[in-house]
């Protein structure tokens, strides 16, 4: 042994435990501090994931989820972008896409609303209900829908209707006209809106159905003229098409006499009898 080296006087048994005690503290800390930078690391993303996540469902309500409202309780007035009013009657609903106003100006209606549409020649505004387009450049207007009745009666301005099942034929309605399906998809109807007597006054209408069974048809002309028509019973099945633009009610029962080979006859001002 060197005499020269240093003495070192050996560790005793408690302080050689507190060192190691020491050692392991060390070694733990450095291990929690590992443990907590990958926890903060691992929250930051699922931070920045939820925040990413937040950003585009609002970027998506915002930018392309369509506006829908709902009249639940009571009517709801509503101003659309291009400043029309919409007054939804209580229990209908109108869906908006965000990309309204475009070339073509289209909304979506499930019941009854009364339009007051922003005028503009350039960019014609189109109400969807259903299989029906009422299109108009600028007017007032009110769609009802009963079950599967359609109804547009017009105040202002000009409406064309028609029938996505039927894309050949439209209808133009003026002020102070209704157009009407009466309850189906084959049948149109153009006519006043307020009838009055039709004692004192002759009305025009525009009606056309295909294929319809006469019982049925006649039951719309009736309504339609605000007339009584009696026909032979044994007929009832006959089957009839009609396509009358401006038709007065007689033009419009001769019309069906020669289409049927009838007699006809007025037996007073509003009863029509088609006999054999």
């Amino acid at each position: 042994m060197n005499n020269n080296e240093p003495y070192v006087e050996p560790l005793t048994p408690q302080e050689a435990e507190e060192d190691w005690l020491a050692i392991i503290a060390r070694i733990r800390a450095h291990e929690a501090k590992k443990r907590k930078r990958k926890i903060t690391r691992f929250v930051s993303a699922i931070a920045a994931s939820i925040l990413l996540l937040i950003s585009t469902v609002l970027t998506y309500r915002m930018y392309v989820l369509p506006d829908i409202y709902f009249a639940k309780d009571s009517d709801l007035a509503i101003t659309l972008k291009d400043n029309s009013h919409i007054t939804l009657s209580k229990g209908a609903k109108l869906t908006v896409y965000k990309t309204f106003p475009s070339d073509t100006r289209d909304v979506f209606l499930e019941g009854d609303a009364v339009f007051k549409i922003s005028k503009s020649k350039e960019h014609p505004f189109i109400v969807h209900a259903g299989s029906y387009e009422a299109k108009v450049l600028g007017t007032v207007f009110k769609v009802v829908q009963t079950g599967a009745t359609f109804n547009v009666d017009l105040y202002e301005g000009k409406v064309q209707v028609s029938n996505s099942t039927k894309p050949k034929e439209s209808y133009i309605i003026q002020p102070k006209e209704t157009f009407s399906n009466m309850g189906s998809n084959q049948v149109a109807t153009v006519a006043p809106t307020a009838q009055g007597d039709f004692k004192k006054k002759k009305i025009s209408a525009t009606l056309a159905f295909t294929d319809f069974y006469l019982q049925d048809a006649l039951k719309i002309i009736e309504r339609t003229y605000g007339i009584k028509i009696i026909f032979p019973a044994d007929r009832a099945s006959s089957k009839i098409s009609i396509l009358s633009k401006d038709a007065t009610v007689d033009q419009l029962m001769e019309n069906i006499s020669i289409q049927l080979n009838l007699n006809i006859k007025k037996a007073n001002v509003n009863t029509f009898e088609l006999e054999e």
